[in-house]
């Protein structure tokens, strides 16, 4: 964690609200992508990630790792995720889905192969590949071992990969 980051989050921990917006500001963009992934619906997407950030203002006074900050988020935001999703089956691909980089038809494969991976394997993917998160720490969120994360990672990139050479 860089150290300007890591001071805002000790800011944060000890009251300053504005050091907080300015965390939710750095992470916004990022906690958007992995809800929406995970939600597979952009209404459900943005209201996970309001409740987490409200969530975790509220409780980050408990955080006693102020380098843990992005896993504690993330960690918060996988689980309020984890309730929308249920009841989804389909991925919703319009207008109103992320705006990934690249060309229409490669962002519509990319969100179909991701679709047709379990729900485990896209929340691997997503921390791994969106959130920037290492192996240990997606363990430590997910209660898995780091080696079954790192097997299930490489199984799921594969898949991917498979899917989006057809």
């Amino acid at each position: 964690m860089e150290r300007k980051v890591f001071d805002k989050v000790v800011k944060a921990i000890n009251g300053d609200k504005s050091a907080y917006g300015d965390l939710y500001e750095i992470y916004a963009l990022e906690m958007y992508k992995y809800a929406l992934y995970i939600c597979k619906n952009r209404e459900d997407a943005e209201d996970a990630v309001q409740e987490t950030a409200l969530a975790v203002f509220k409780s980050i006074r408990l955080l006693k790792d102020p380098s843990k900050f992005k896993s504690y988020l993330f960690s918060s935001l996988a689980n309020c995720c984890k309730k929308k999703y249920k009841g989804y089956e389909t991925l919703e691909l319009n207008e109103n889905t992320v705006h990934l980089e690249g060309k229409e038809d490669e962002k519509i494969a990319v969100w179909t192969a991701m679709d047709k991976l379990d729900s485990e394997s896209r929340e691997i993917v997503s921390l791994s590949v969106l959130s920037g998160f290492k192996s240990h720490e997606i363990s430590d969120m997910l209660n898995l071992p780091a080696p079954t994360v790192r097997t299930k990672l490489r199984r799921a990139l594969k898949k991917m990969g498979e899917e989006l050479r057809v």
